[in-house]
């Protein structure tokens, strides 16, 4: 008798598969600093879930040099049907918005790397686009949303991931939509959209038409250093922009990449 496949899921296969729905595609790799503590068990689960037709595995087009990308995983029909989540278009290396999705996936993850260089701080909440579209009354689609938790406070974000592919004028537009529909936030002034650009002059450019905040809009070509739009004040570290008090309730130890890796004798059978 075959079995099936929703009776093989363990908690962490779930979470796999909702993270998935969140922020489908995420490589081998990507899905290992998430979800486990070593690469061998990491790549075992996700060819049962791939071979028990729960998630589709696409391989890139070889690079310049001649080497192999990893494999970008996607959920499946039957995955979605299984765990209730919204349609979206077959995977293909063709899709206009595919390198975007990506850019925005390594932007959240880094966060999480950098997470566990450090102490007492993570990434807490990553919602993908929908989720955030929904969250602020669908007037407005982010690329994302965020919680990272510092030692001394909160850092709650919408991140706009800019390609220089759409008008200034579009891209001005969207931000002043986030005026709208923060605009009834209890604290405002702790609202924070980072908009991340690939170069200086792009920066500059959007800097001419982003409107004053709040929500305070924080530009960054790399990712560590942001500058007030539009004025371009003196350039902050993540931890240096309005943060939020601390809600002790949140701890690091619930963070991403540390949620599923907690030292125990279940952590094997969980993986």
């Amino acid at each position: 008798m075959r079995v099936h496949p929703a009776a093989l899921l363990t908690p962490r296969d779930r979470a796999i598969l909702e993270r998935l729905a969140q922020h489908e595609p995420l490589t081998t790799s990507q899905l290992r600093l998430l979800f486990f503590t070593g690469e061998r068990t990491c790549r075992a689960r996700l060819k049962l879930l791939t071979d028990h037709g729960l998630l589709s595995r696409v391989f890139p087009a070889r690079t310049s040099r001649g080497g192999t990308s990893e494999p970008l995983y996607f959920l499946s029909p039957q995955a979605r049907g299984l765990i209730a989540a919204p349609a979206r278009r077959p995977p293909g290396l063709s899709l206009p918005d595919l390198e975007h999705r990506r850019a925005v996936g390594r932007f959240f993850l880094t966060l999480v790397e950098r997470s566990l260089r450090q102490g007492n701080e993570g990434l807490y909440s990553w919602l993908g686009e929908r989720s955030s579209q929904a969250a602020l009354g669908g007037s407005v689609r982010p690329d994302g949303y965020g919680r990272y938790l510092f030692p001394d406070g909160e850092l709650t974000f919408y991140l706009e991931l800019d390609r220089s592919t759409e008008p200034t004028k579009r891209v001005a537009d969207k931000l002043a939509a986030y005026q709208r529909a923060l605009a009834n936030d209890p604290e405002p002034r702790l609202c924070n959209i980072l908009l991340v650009v690939p170069g200086r002059r792009r920066l500059a450019s959007l800097a001419r038409v982003a409107p004053a905040g709040p929500p305070w809009t924080w530009a960054t070509v790399d990712g560590n250093q942001y500058e007030l739009l539009p004025d371009r004040s003196p350039e902050r570290t993540l931890n240096k922009l309005p943060l939020r008090q601390r809600d002790p309730d949140r701890r690091a130890a619930d963070c991403l990449g540390r949620r599923w890796q907690q030292p125990g004798p279940s952590t094997a059978e969980a993986a």
